[in-house]
């Protein structure tokens, strides 16, 4: 992958000096002020912004995110493309367009007939936090997603009063509406005609954020425990047929990468409860993550709170990409089309999400790619 090293701001259409279209950018609406940063050799962008609007409206106080009751609704849903990019995107391989609708029918009920094998999944009752380092090895083009039943208490010693915790892998080998976490299949069409692969990079305007300037302490614990990520599955070229598209595989392959984009944000509240657990979180610092990396048990809750001594047979290091690291690419894309799957979860082992009692809150999730010319560039040189 190609890393950009210098940074460029704009916020007007920018002029290629090859021999394809002009585009411009469209940022994700935020109220977070940023600052924009562009990679060097980009002429060509693509835009897709997804904006989620979430309403929290059940939360029990809890010790730790294993037996949190937490009903996020997805009232809104959308990605774009920037026209004239000569990218689009689609869900089933055959309708490529610039704007998508999200919801429940389009991701799921649509797609029945028109991509019969998808495997996406739906929070038809709201997210439950989860558990997810990612990909196990670069031939499984799904992220290992762990899930708990809740937690078992000890017959004989009822001090222990948080009890016991078995986890489960979680399933999707069907389409599901309810689920915890949000799970689907993006298809993305590059017509540019670049000799060899352009990469495609997250915007700085890729957010999560609590759209209330009001929002609670507690709530904006949970906000800064969201994680988005994204697996690059494998790419066909521009002729291959719907059945070929479709099922494209990793072939060993596979790419992986988490965003955090709330890395470095801790509450007051959430500095002064990790610290009866003996973790020093400082705001603006990153604290990292160990995400559980098998199923089973039994674990005691204790042991299973970040900064604590972790069993290395469970839990594993989460590696994400950071909120302020937009000048890496997340991967590349070649001439022709490439399927990737994108995740939104709540990761219940971030220390944000520690003791969380709340009424609730909306906050407001953008996604915002963009892709440069890196093949025209280097064939160029």
């Amino acid at each position: 992958m190609t890393k950009q090293t210098t940074k460029k701001t704009t916020k007007t259409t920018r002029t290629s000096t090859q021999k394809h279209p002009k585009t411009t950018v469209k940022s994700a609406k935020s109220t977070r002020k940023r600052k924009v940063s562009t990679p060097r050799k980009i002429n060509k962008k693509l835009t897709i912004i997804v904006i989620l609007l979430l309403a929290i409206l059940l939360i029990f106080s809890t010790y730790a995110w294993f037996s949190t009751n937490l009903n996020v609704k997805i009232k809104t849903f959308r990605m774009v493309i920037q026209k004239n990019s000569d990218l689009s995107i689609s869900f089933d391989g055959i309708n490529f367009e610039h704007s998508l609708e999200i919801n429940k029918e389009t991701i799921i009920d649509e797609l029945n007939t028109l991509y019969p094998n998808h495997t996406n999944q739906w929070a038809a009752n709201g997210f439950i936090p989860v558990s997810s380092a990612g990909i196990p090895n670069s031939n499984t083009p799904k992220f290992n997603v762990y899930e708990t039943s809740g937690v078992m208490y000890a017959r004989r010693d009822r001090e222990k009063l948080n009890g016991f915790l078995r986890t489960r892998l979680a399933k999707e080998t069907e389409p599901r509406e309810y689920n915890s976490y949000l799970a689907f299949d993006v298809f993305i069409k590059n017509e540019t005609g670049s000799p060899v692969a352009d990469n495609l990079y997250l915007q700085d305007s890729t957010i999560i954020q609590a759209v209330d300037e009001n929002i609670t302490e507690e709530m904006l614990g949970l906000v800064n425990s969201f994680r988005i990520g994204f697996v690059r599955i494998g790419s066909v070229g521009l002729k291959a047929s719907v059945d070929e598209i479709q099922n494209i595989s990793c072939n060993s392959q596979c790419e992986e990468l988490i965003f955090e984009p709330n890395s470095k944000n801790h509450t007051a509240l959430s500095i002064e409860r990790a610290a009866k657990h003996n973790v020093q979180l400082v705001d603006g610092i990153k604290y990292p993550t160990y995400a559980y990396k098998a199923a089973g048990g039994p674990i005691y809750v204790k042991d299973s709170i970040p900064g604590s001594k972790l069993d290395p047979q469970f839990f594993e290091f989460q590696e994400t990409r950071d909120e302020n690291d937009f000048d890496n690419p997340i991967f590349q894309i070649p001439n022709g089309v490439t399927k990737a799957r994108i995740y939104i979860w709540i990761e219940g082992q971030d220390v944000d999400s520690i003791e969380t009692d709340s009424e609730g809150a909306e906050v407001e999730i953008g996604i915002d790619f963009t892709k440069d010319t890196a093949g025209w560039d280097a064939f160029d040189e």
